[in-house]
Order: structure tokens, then C-alpha cells, then sequence
């Protein structure tokens, strides 16, 4: 039956598995306090720029919160997964518990962090402080209190896949007077050592953009962001979304 119900939409079966080596990705990503002054930020919580690491190191991670710990009986976040590449740029995955705003340290070396999420938490139910995870004294991912996950769109495609992007949206709120605000989609292509627009839309008021038909390719080992310029004051939301595709379907 679920054959003859999905045959068709090829997005859902995708989702649900039924495609082989095809997977849905979708980063989504804010930042809610924009400097205006016309200075660069990336689209998380953090603002200013990611340095990216030049080899792969131990995750440091630590809470502004003591809640934030192993123990069954507290109140916040006491685990979180960790989701990025290794030095070969292969997907790797790791379980950190917690202690607190004592700094932890994962077992793997971690060269990019694409993605991190609270997997077990105490009474609150979520995180109570903000999670930090730095490769070599650098923020790389950051978990705002009571939000579970990251919010960055910040992303590097696995040696292993592509990235074929369907969807890219982004909000823009509470701007005022003459604010304008550029918002800008990025790649840095493996080896180029140089960041390039792939869009590129200037807001003059509160505004969404919405690109859901285009499709473009992105190869492996690439480098994916949406950095933000405003004059004014301003919060900002984007979304990235399409699919993870194993290089072994093209030499079917």
C-alpha cells in the first residue's frame, strides 16, 4: 500500500527511506539581534563570523548553566549528539554528557560541526543555559537556552555526497526608519580558499524571501553559509533545504 500511496511524490519517499542514497537535509538558522552597523554576521545565534578549523581537533563543550549536567535527577540538558565530519571529511556522530559549565571534551576529532541537539534533559525539559562547542578556542556550534538544537545555517557537505539545494527562504523583522539590510547566500568551493555569492537580496523593511524552484548543485567538501550586513537593528531567520545525494548514484 505504501507503494502505491507514495509512488508518486518523490520528496516523501525520500523521507521516508524508500529512495537509496538519497536523504532530505534542511538547515535552518537565526539570528535575533543584528548589529546595525553595518558589519558582516552569519545567520546563528552567535552574530559574528565562524572561524572555521584548519584540522580537526576535540570538541570542547561547556553550558552557561550548572543545570546543564549528567545527573538524572537535575533540571536542564544532560546529554546532547553531536553531528560533523572528521578530517576526511566523512560524517561522524558523537554522545556528549554534560558538566555544567565545566568544560567537556568529545573522544572523536571533529573538523567541521554540522548540526547539535539535546538527546536527554531533566525536569525543565531543555537546555537552561546556552551550550558552547569550540574546536581549538573557536565557537563552532552554540545551543541558545531552552532551544534543544542549533540555529545555524552554517553547513560543509561530506566528502562522500552532494548537496543538490531546492529551497532557500529568509525572513527579515522589526527594521525601522531607512534600514536596509543585505542577506546573502555563500559557497567556498573544497581547495579555493575563497567564499563566493550564490545569492545575493537587499531588504528595506521587514520582508521574506521565498526561492523554492530552482535547484543548485553543491559538490563535496563545500562550504555553506548565509551571512547578513544591516544598517539598522534588525533580526534575521533563513532556511536551507534540498537533498544529500551519494556520489555512487551518478556512476550508475
Amino acid at each position: 500500500m505504501s507503494e502505491t500511496i507514495y509512488s508518486n511524490n518523490f520528496q516523501l519517499r525520500v523521507a521516508l527511506g524508500l529512495v537509496p542514497g538519497w536523504e532530505i537535509l534542511r538547515k535552518f538558522g537565526m539570528n535575533d539581534a543584528v548589529a546595525g552597523t553595518s558589519t558582516t554576521q552569519d545567520v546563528w545565534p552567535v552574530g559574528t563570523p565562524r572561524t572555521l578549523p584548519t584540522s580537526a581537533g576535540v570538541v570542547s563543550v561547556s553550558s552557561s548553566s550548572t543545570s546543564d549536567d549528567g545527573d538524572p535527577a537535575g533540571t536542564g540538558a544532560q546529554t546532547i549528539q553531536i553531528d560533523g565530519l572528521n578530517s576526511d571529511y566523512l560524517e561522524i556522530s558523537e554522545s556528549v554528557t554534560l558538566n555544567g559549565t565545566s568544560a567537556v571534551t568529545t573522544t572523536q576529532s571533529f573538523l567541521r560541526i554540522n548540526r547539535a541537539y539535546v538527546t536527554l534533559s531533566g525536569s525543565a525539559t531543555w537546555n537552561v543555559g546556552n551550550i558552547t562547542m569550540s574546536i581549538g578556542g573557536n565557537t563552532q556550534a552554540f545551543i541558545e537556552a531552552t532551544e534543544g538544537q542549533t540555529h545555524q545555517t552554517m553547513y560543509t557537505v561530506p566528502a562522500n555526497k552532494v548537496l543538490l539545494i531546492k529551497q532557500y527562504r529568509w525572513t527579515v523583522g522589526r527594521m525601522s526608519g531607512s534600514t536596509d539590510c543585505q542577506v546573502s547566500g555563500q559557497i567556498m568551493l573544497y581547495g579555493s580558499n575563497t567564499w563566493r555569492y550564490i545569492s545575493d537580496i537587499y531588504a528595506y523593511g521587514p520582508m521574506s524571501y521565498y526561492n523554492d524552484d530552482g535547484v543548485t548543485y553543491i559538490p563535496p567538501k563545500t562550504e555553506v553559509r548565509a551571512q547578513t550586513i544591516s544598517s539598522g537593528a534588525t533580526e534575521i531567520s533563513a532556511i536551507v533545504a534540498g537533498y544529500l545525494v551519494k556520489t555512487t548514484e551518478f556512476n550508475r
